[in-house]
């Protein structure tokens, strides 16, 4: 009873915390060089290949995590956008448009889900890193991607981002390709972290919990190892479209420390 209550008492914000590999390589990161200035370059996209091939992206900008990156895009867009029921709300939501935006696996219930191929597509990646190996599969109409560390290490107050895009974003061009502004502190974390952690490693080291949780509160666990849904009324506080998705990480987070120290 205590855990569901803590569980309803929750916001519908998924913050999530970082395993004890990604803190320490936190804590023992320090940018070299306070003054430097050079093109933004990273590995992200070898490193997010098991599951999603971005290489036929042409250009890779470094965003203040995805939610900037959205920003950037909205403001340039002059299509109608197309979203699914209650996907990811800072998008506006829309059941007709000439280009849709969805996340994958999806920001409703934490699953991974088919990219439609009929039309203009922008897509956002935000739990991956959090779930096991398994293929996205996307065709020529996918324009964007976005990926952030956020949500899959828990480190949202870094705002480490990635934007892939198949043309140039003129904003973000001048911005950092020419005037190169860019959150190198943020961005080099990165770089130190995916050169050390593998992208299923977050998956790996907290699967046990998510199912402990589930079995415990009879809930059905989600792709997304910080997430669960249920059908149950008690937690219609947090349904989106169908279903009651509800955020484990506070839950995992007092297990997985107590059992680890």
């Amino acid at each position: 009873m205590k855990r569901k209550n803590q569980l309803l008492q929750q916001s519908h914000a998924i913050r999530t915390f970082p395993i004890h590999i990604v803190k320490f390589l936190c804590d023992d990161f320090s940018l070299k060089e306070h003054d430097e200035v050079h093109p933004f370059k990273s590995r992200i996209t070898e490193w997010i290949k098991p599951i999603i091939d971005l290489s036929e992206f042409s250009y890779l900008y470094p965003i203040n995590g995805i939610t900037e990156g959205l920003n950037y895009w909205l403001m340039q867009e002059n299509r109608k956008v197309k979203t699914k029921i209650d996907d990811y709300a800072w998008v506006p939501q829309s059941n007709t448009g000439e280009v849709m935006y969805i996340s994958c696996p999806s920001s409703i219930d934490g699953n991974y889900c088919n990219i439609p191929t009929d039309i203009p597509v922008v897509l956002d990646l935000a739990h991956v890193g959090s779930t096991s190996m398994q293929k996205i599969k996307i065709s020529h109409n996918v324009e964007k991607v976005f990926f952030s560390l956020s949500k899959c290490f828990g480190l949202r107050n870094y705002r480490i981002g990635y934007y892939w895009s198949k043309t140039p974003d003129t904003l973000l061009d001048k911005l950092i390709g020419s005037g190169k502004y860019y959150n190198y502190h943020s961005m080099q974390l990165g770089e130190f972290i995916i050169n050390q952690v593998q992208l299923d490693e977050v998956h790996n080291e907290l699967f046990m919990y998510q199912q402990t949780i589930c079995d415990s509160l009879n809930f059905t666990p989600s792709d997304s190892v910080w997430l669960a849904t249920t059908q149950n009324s008690e937690y219609d506080k947090f349904k989106r479209d169908t279903t009651n998705r509800i955020n484990l990480s506070e839950l995992i987070k007092e297990d997985y420390y107590d059992r680890t120290f």
